[in-house]
């Protein structure tokens, strides 16, 4: 039976969230097919680009939260 590979499929082998046979399954659709290789590659741009955009909060946000559990 051939599954369609679809983008959370994708999502999940990205994220390294998908059984060995899946994950397998996903590969040779990402390497035979050209169009699930473009989404697969910009899911990837958005991964790295989310894992470069974590903020860190304010020192004054760490102050009150601080501020608020010693009053606790």
């Amino acid at each position: 039976m051939n599954k369609t590979t679809t983008r959370e499929d994708l999502l999940l082998y990205a994220y390294n969230d998908c059984g060995l046979a899946d994950s397998d399954r996903i590969q040779k659709a990402v390497d035979g097919d050209p169009i699930i290789q473009s989404d697969f590659n910009e899911i990837c741009q958005v991964l790295d680009l989310l894992n470069h955009s974590v903020q860190e909060p304010s020192q004054e946000c760490i102050d009150r939260i601080m501020k608020y559990s010693l009053n606790r």
